[in-house]
């Protein structure tokens, strides 16, 4: 049995995801939990810092043209997606993290990465930078939103729900409190161990992607379906 895939981040990364999804053969349906804004920010002088953190595709797609004021310092970028969108932006790619931005801090060389700069979202992760001196910028952000009608109605049956981020997870769970639909029937695939923590208890299934990436995720989704 074919279980369809509900995708629910940002539509920008969720159309990529999608079409992952459909490259493997695999139903999706695409409704967004939040909508991504541009915010007005200004940041301080580039030479006082020698990098810049990015940890999400959409400090590039939104930072706007004061962006290039930034494209002489290296940047530390957590996740693939986030690598190419900087790459394509015209950022130089220092390194990459794979499993968050506290795994990227505690890979970087003692002597190098002194002072960074992270250009975040206006809700972002907490981590501990160690002795380096770690400035946040917030510049975009993201905007919760109800689930649709056509979410509402393929959660009346099985359903393997794709979940990339703790926010997304916990306000997936009030959406799905508030319209008293059950978790126990759906399977929730996640990023992180701290996504399954947000996502609670409940579901038919909970599992976790070997890395927090749509390959991981999307290879779990196939597995599913080819085991119902």
């Amino acid at each position: 049995m074919m279980l369809p895939v509900l995708i629910l981040r940002p539509l920008e990364g969720a159309l990529q995801t999608e079409r992952r999804a459909k490259e493997l053969g695999l139903q999706t349906v695409v409704d967004p939990l939040f909508t991504v804004e541009s915010m007005a920010w200004s940041g301080p002088a580039a030479q006082d810092f020698d990098a810049l953190l990015l940890t999400s595709a959409n400090a590039v797609s939104h930072g706007g043209a004061q962006l290039d004021a930034y494209k002489s310092l290296p940047v530390l970028a957590v996740g693939q997606a986030t690598a190419r969108a900087a790459e394509n932006g015209g950022f130089y790619i220092a390194k990459t993290g794979e499993f968050g931005g506290q795994q990227l801090m505690n890979q970087l060389p003692a002597n190098r990465y002194r002072s960074i700069l992270w250009l975040a979202g206006e809700q972002h992760s907490i981590f501990d930078p160690g002795e380096r001196q770690l400035h946040i910028v917030p510049m975009y952000r993201s905007r919760a939103c109800a689930l649709g009608e056509k979410t509402v109605a393929c959660l009346q049956a099985e359903t393997i729900i794709l979940l990339h981020s703790a926010r997304a997870a916990s306000h997936l769970v009030s959406e799905l409190d508030r319209l008293q639909i059950e978790r126990d029937r759906h399977h929730a695939l996640v990023f992180s161990a701290k996504v399954a923590e947000a996502a609670g208890q409940g579901w038919r299934s909970v599992q976790m992607a070997d890395r927090p990436d749509d390959e991981s995720l999307l290879s779990l989704a196939t597995r599913l379906c080819q085991n119902t």
